[in-house]
């Protein structure tokens, strides 16, 4: 009996260097979804599919998560120091800045123009390496 088949479609994502682009902006964007845990889950899982044939992504990823540590680690203690009223301001200041870097940092991910550079947030410390 003769098989029939249907030929399958390439699947074209387009320009594949804008798709690892968009990938990679989203390990950034991660922050302000309002999803719980979105900040962990999204950077993790690029990191660990995605990442192992891209180092862009990777990278990023990896910054993204870098980023969520040291928002942990600082908020513990501008928590304790909120004892003393000093943690107050200083905990509306971290919130602004993981709300406003990761947005930066989306953005020039996405930037053509940047040549792979990959957006390194200032001030923080880098426990992955």
């Amino acid at each position: 009996m003769a098989k029939i088949t249907v030929p399958k479609e390439p699947q074209d994502f387009g320009n594949d260097e804008q798709y690892n682009r968009n990938l990679a902006a989203l390990a950034h964007g991660s922050f302000i979804i309002p999803v719980p845990f979105a900040s962990l889950i999204i950077p993790l899982v690029l990191y660990n599919t995605t990442g192992q044939n891209d180092a862009y992504v990777k990278a990023n990823a990896k910054e993204a998560l870098n980023l969520l540590l040291f928002k942990y680690i600082v908020g513990f203690f501008f928590g304790i120091l909120c004892f003393v009223i000093i943690g107050f301001p200083l905990l509306a200041l971290l919130g602004l800045y993981v709300i406003i870097f990761p947005i930066i940092a989306a953005i020039q991910t996405m930037d053509v123009n940047s040549g792979s550079k990959v957006y390194k947030y200032p001030c923080i410390f880098r426990l992955l390496a």
